[in-house]
């Protein structure tokens, strides 16, 4: 595989070879000062041009960095601000995600933005070439109603997923307890972990970064919210995943000042309980 500077070298050469790209920008964890780099990560790369369509009619420039292993979308795609996009991993391991967008919208890293470095700017566009904080995306403290919401929203789905283990429809209840799972528990770890850190750090995208500020004993708890398909397995994972929502929940209500919906969790939690103990036969909920 290439070294990063082959390919940043390899990058800047290009651009400067061509005169329609008159911008590029590296972006995300190649450039973000928190990120840990390893064999995997990959290059996002924003080209900004005068003419997109000369990328848009093929994917014949993406050969002058190597031979392609395979790329996505199928075909040139475009993004909702008009930007093309090619995701790309050639066959040394190099992965580039390429971002080709207008010239005019190099401006935006003169205002609030994620990470990012310069490669190329032949007209200046840019007054600070280099920001590697994502301070910007730090985690922030919820306010009272967003608090209440989610938990309203986890007590009420978590009953579907119930009803589906007893109902012995595994990929149903699986769908039903990944929304739970990636949404209001992931947001509550979110907070429990940003109100330990005064609300000054970030844990990138759905987790990626829990290990750096959770301690071993929540690691493994939050291990155990995880099943394979048996249905036994899934109800353990439901209720070790409805303590740890609990426990979480909880510490960040008591640091903020918010109410807990303890009659909520102990109904919902009940219910729950009641229809892992009835009779697959069942005919009456008693």
């Amino acid at each position: 595989m290439r070294a990063e500077q082959v390919v940043l070298d390899s990058l800047r050469q290009w651009a400067e070879e061509h005169d329609n790209i008159r911008g590029m920008v590296l972006t995300s964890s190649r450039v973000n000062e928190d990120a840990v780099l390893d064999l995997m990560s990959d290059y996002d790369v924003e080209v900004y041009v005068t003419d997109q369509q000369c990328f848009a009619g093929g994917d014949e420039w993406l050969e002058a960095f190597g031979p392609v292993l395979i790329r996505w979308p199928a075909c040139p795609a475009w993004d909702e601000e008009g930007g093309l996009y090619r995701l790309v991993i050639y066959e040394d391991g190099v992965r580039i995600d390429w971002g080709v967008k207008k010239v005019e919208q190099m401006k935006r890293f003169n205002g609030p933005s994620q990470p990012y470095r310069v490669l190329v700017d032949k007209d200046r566009r840019v007054e600070n070439p280099l920001q590697t904080s994502y301070a910007g995306f730090n985690i922030t403290r919820p306010s009272k109603t967003e608090f209440d919401s989610m938990m309203h929203d986890f007590w009420w789905d978590l009953t579907y997923v119930a009803k589906s283990l007893w109902r012995d429809e595994i990929y149903w209840a699986k769908y039903m307890y990944g929304r739970r799972h990636f949404k209001e528990l992931e947001k509550v770890i979110e907070w429990y972990i940003g109100m330990h850190h005064e609300w000054s750090v970030n844990t990138n995208k759905h987790g990626r970064w829990f290990k750096r500020y959770l301690d071993e004993d929540t690691l493994e708890e939050i291990d155990s919210t995880f099943a394979g398909a048996d249905i036994k397995e899934n109800w353990t994972a439901l209720f070790n995943m409805t303590r740890l929502f609990r426990r979480l929940s909880v510490a960040v209500a008591d640091e903020l000042g918010f109410d807990y919906p303890h009659d909520s969790d102990r109904r919902v939690t009940a219910y729950m309980d009641k229809i892992r103990r009835l009779d697959r036969d069942a005919e009456d909920f008693v």
